[in-house]
């Protein structure tokens, strides 16, 4: 259990420290999504299988590990001439991924148009238009394993989200 909640730490401090965040969102499997920006939070901490988040103010959010559906940081460095989704209306799973993404909208309103997957240095791997407008999938088993960001288009929008490939 300690070796699973230091490599956890391990890929927490990864994505953390590269993405140049500006806001992070938790969302639990059911429940509300909660959003912090970076620069308020004071502390992180993983204690007990929970993730403990303490802000600027020093008051603590305790999350269930297991209980959340996915920990996400917004990213400008992959920022395009289209405007950043203001919910997170779309998601990725499974992640960590083997080999099929999937990607699911949540929002009927927005469709997916187009998807990509790209590097943590920002090298575009893969381009591809969807055809089914609210499901899609990706096959990834070609990738190395890593870190790698999914950007989904819809309506002249976009949203970043990151996931892991093992």
């Amino acid at each position: 259990m300690k070796c699973k909640k230091n490599i956890l730490l391990f890929l927490f401090v990864l994505v953390f420290s590269n993405s140049k965040a500006q806001t992070m969102f938790v969302r639990p499997i059911t429940g509300t999504q909660t959003a912090y920006v970076v620069a308020n939070i004071k502390k992180l901490t993983f204690s007990g299988g929970n993730l403990v988040v303490t802000n600027s103010t020093g008051s603590n959010d305790t999350f269930d590990l297991a209980s959340n559906r996915y920990l996400n940081f917004t990213d400008l460095t992959l920022a395009t001439t289209t405007h950043e989704l203001v919910t997170n209306r779309f998601y990725v799973y499974p992640n960590p991924v083997t080999s099929i993404l999937h990607l699911t909208n949540q929002d009927q309103s927005q469709t997916i148009s187009r998807l990509a997957i790209i590097t943590l240095q920002g090298r575009l791997l893969l381009e591809q238009n969807v055809i089914n407008p609210n499901i899609a999938q990706v096959d990834l088993a070609t990738l190395p394993q890593g870190m790698y960001f999914c950007k989904i288009t819809s309506n002249n929008q976009t949203q970043t989200i990151k996931f892991l490939k093992q």
